[in-house]
């Protein structure tokens, strides 16, 4: 009966050596590196196509980011672009509205205005109405006062002018007096030489006073009769 050992297995650099015992006989066996190198370019190669399909995953993300990255950029884009019309319409719209409401508020400020300027013109109508009743008053008195005083100055005048005119009277009677007395001196001299004759003389005289004149006729009548 034969005894077989297994010694494990051991690697030698690139190989993996075998040892069975069976009885006195020994085998030993070597895997060369070539079945080791074989699966190392097995797996060198899966790596390089997961490498290879990574790289294109990579490649296929970075297409997908992209695509997204334009699509995105072309979606917001177009949605600034719409909003912005929208704002723009919206503008619009507000801005024909506050034009609209504006002429309303111009009309009906316009419409107040002249209703304001209508009783405003009728207060100051009242008011200049009041006034002029008033300073008609003012004048009156003020005219009253002042031919008041005319009168009084008119009167006083006139009483100064009397005077003048009295003073002058007195003295232009004085005066004919003597002219009268001393012309019936001369006539009674002269009727001696006469004959039977009228004589009628006539004195005037005039008085000034304050720039008026005043006649005072005063006639003298002496009549002589005499015979020859």
């Amino acid at each position: 009966m034969s005894i077989i050992e297994h010694e494990a297995n051991i690697p030698i650099g690139s190989a993996v050596a075998h040892t069975a015992i069976a009885e006195n006989v020994a085998v030993k066996s070597t895997v060369s590196t070539e079945i080791q190198s074989k699966v190392n370019m097995e797996n060198t190669q899966k790596m390089a196509a997961l490498m290879s399909k990574l790289g294109t995953t990579h490649q296929q993300i970075d297409e997908y980011s992209r695509r997204r990255t334009e699509q995105i950029s072309e979606e917001v884009t177009t949605a600034i672009i719409k909003v912005v019309t929208d704002t723009q319409a919206q503008q619009g719209k507000l801005l024909v509205d506050a034009n609209a409401r504006s002429v309303v508020i111009e009309e009906e400020y316009k419409f107040k205005l002249q209703n304001f300027v209508e009783e405003l013109d009728i207060v100051k109508a009242q008011n200049l109405g009041v006034l002029e009743k008033d300073l008609n008053l003012r004048q009156d008195k003020i005219l009253e006062q002042a031919r008041k005083r005319i009168d009084c100055l008119n009167e006083e005048a006139n009483r100064l002018k009397m005077g003048v005119l009295r003073e002058a009277q007195t003295q232009a009677n004085a005066n004919v007096d003597a002219i009268t007395q001393e012309v019936a001196a001369l006539g009674a001299a002269d009727a001696n030489r006469l004959l039977a004759s009228t004589s009628t003389t006539v004195i005037r005289t005039e008085a000034t006073a304050a720039g008026e004149t005043h006649l005072a006729n005063i006639k003298a009548v002496i009549g002589t009769t005499a015979s020859t």
